[in-house]
């Protein structure tokens, strides 16, 4: 079987990183995969250096006739049994350049207009949230299949915790560890609040990303006196080690999507607490591998900080589960083998002999 994915951004967010770990993980189940973008730029870089051919179509939008054009000339060369199409511009774009190839497409994000995927013939959404929206946009609920995120396990363990805090100057401190664009929607602000309102002292919030939120943050940092209890640490090439080294994993949002970032400090084996918000409370089952407080709630936010900062017990206990649940639930090889799952009815669907799956 070969897919040809096609996916119309080049850089390193969620949708970049799904479409670099499936494919790895469909090539360990025999599936030859490739990828169509329009330049190749840091995916396509990360992409070949593991052997995946990689095709440009070139800069423009969804409706460029020259762009349509040359994708369709690299479907016609490189003959997939299926194309996959990432995110609403892509599944748009690949509409008129797949030609007779059987089309699916992952929606990553909640979904606000439904045209762009109405002639794929099946697609994947990333969680329930994400597939009711789609449906809510007129899109069948019986073409639609749900595969959830997963992670790379093997990134997020094996760390040496003690020898990382000690690098840090964290030995003496409890760590919170949000790791998000400085942005509204993601709720550091609201992170800020509730740490003033904890009755100990040996707390220390570190904020990984960088936004236009920034100046904001800094100043209501400053404006509660707690310059000294709170770093931002910007944009981050170590978070599996960050996570490893931290006790508490927050995720505050107001609007998600999905919440890679969450899942990956549960395969880290930390307790997280996040908001009733995107497919969070499809990961987190609150008392059992995490908690959860409702969105924008400082005032239950600050409990659960209170809660986990007092108890090392239940915080051993909920990271101990999450870490479970990421392994049984999560992993890559999952995601690749549902996923695989789906083209495999999409040919016998479309009436492909078994000889046809190579």
């Amino acid at each position: 079987m070969k897919i040809l994915h096609v996916i119309a951004s080049t850089g390193t967010g969620g949708a970049e990183r799904h479409v670099l770990d499936l494919c790895l993980s469909l090539r360990l189940a025999g599936v030859a995969t490739e990828v169509a973008m329009p330049v190749k730029g840091e995916l396509g870089s990360q992409l070949e250096r593991h052997g995946i051919a990689c095709h440009e179509f070139g800069q423009g939008n969804r409706f460029s006739l020259l762009v349509l054009y040359r994708l369709r000339r690299i479907v016609h060369q490189v003959r997939p049994d299926i194309v996959h199409a990432h995110m609403p511009r892509s599944a748009s774009m690949a509409r008129w350049s797949k030609g007779k190839v059987p089309c699916v497409a992952t929606a990553h994000n909640m979904v606000r207009h439904g045209s762009p995927f109405r002639h794929c013939d099946r697609v994947i959404c990333v969680s329930d949230m994400v597939c009711r929206s789609l449906n809510r946009h007129g899109y069948p609920l019986d073409r639609t299949t749900v595969i959830h995120n997963a992670v790379d396990i093997a990134r997020f363990s094996g760390h040496d915790r003690e020898r990382i805090r000690a690098q840090m100057g964290w030995q003496e401190h409890i760590i919170l560890l949000c790791v998000a664009r400085l942005v509204p929607a993601k709720g550091q602000s609201l992170v800020i609040a509730a740490l003033a309102r904890l009755s100990r002292t040996d707390v220390h919030l570190v904020l990984a990303g960088a936004g236009p939120d920034e100046a904001a943050l800094r100043k209501q940092v400053a404006d509660m006196g707690l310059a000294e209890r709170v770093t931002f640490a910007g944009n981050r090439q170590d978070i599996p080690q960050l996570l490893a080294a931290s006790d508490i994993y927050l995720q505050p949002s107001l609007k998600e999507g999905f919440g890679i970032a969450f899942l990956e400090a549960m395969a880290s084996g930390i307790p997280g607490i996040g908001t009733r918000t995107g497919a969070i409370p499809e990961m987190v089952h609150s008392g059992r591998n995490g908690l959860l407080v409702d969105a924008g709630d400082v005032d239950a936010l600050a409990a659960a900080m209170q809660l986990l900062c007092d108890d090392p017990a239940l915080r051993h206990q909920l990271g101990e589960q999450a870490a479970r649940d990421v392994r049984s639930r999560f992993s890559l090889q999952r995601q690749a083998q549902d996923t695989l799952t789906v083209y495999q009815q999409m040919l016998g669907q479309h009436g492909t002999s078994a000889a046809h799956i190579r």
